[in-house]
């Protein structure tokens, strides 16, 4: 059961890297400030993201990143305290 467990976190932390880069790379398109602000500024990606980023798919690129990161970072939690 845990080996399932760390393969459903590490496809859904997979799945929020990919949507995090997507993101990214249109940061860096916007202007290369943008770009560096969310590179290196905590928590300013999460601004762009809401805020600024443009896609016909906004709203299921965030999901994803998002609601990949808190679930691959539940597992790993849930693991740990086995």
């Amino acid at each position: 059961m845990d080996s399932l467990l760390a393969i459903v976190g590490g496809v859904c932390s997979l799945a929020a890297l990919v949507c995090y880069i997507i993101i990214l790379i249109a940061a860096f398109q916007d202007e290369v400030i943008q770009g560096v602000l969310s590179l290196c500024v905590p928590f300013y990606i999460l601004y762009y993201a809401f805020a600024r980023f443009e896609s016909d798919n906004k709203g299921l690129i965030i999901g994803i990143w998002l609601g990949g990161a808190i679930v691959s970072n539940i597992i790993q939690f849930a693991l740990l305290a086995n």
